[in-house]
């Protein structure tokens, strides 16, 4: 499992991408994919509005899940 580490701008580039997706005419065809990436790119920004996270944030990526 490899370890990424997360700061706040790195959070913000994420809700970026996945609002860019969200609303991608490429993946129209999936709308539940788009309402999933909507909705947690909405959920970032609601965090990162509220001054969350404080500190940098280590995730654990397990790959093919």
């Amino acid at each position: 499992m490899a370890k990424v580490h997360f700061s706040r701008n790195d959070f913000g580039d994420l809700r970026e991408r996945l609002e860019a997706r969200g609303t991608s005419h490429v993946l129209r065809d999936r709308p539940e994919l788009c309402r999933g990436m909507s909705s947690a790119a909405a959920l970032l920004r609601f965090m990162l509005d509220h001054g969350m996270p404080v500190t940098s944030v280590e995730i654990e990526v397990v790959n093919g899940s």
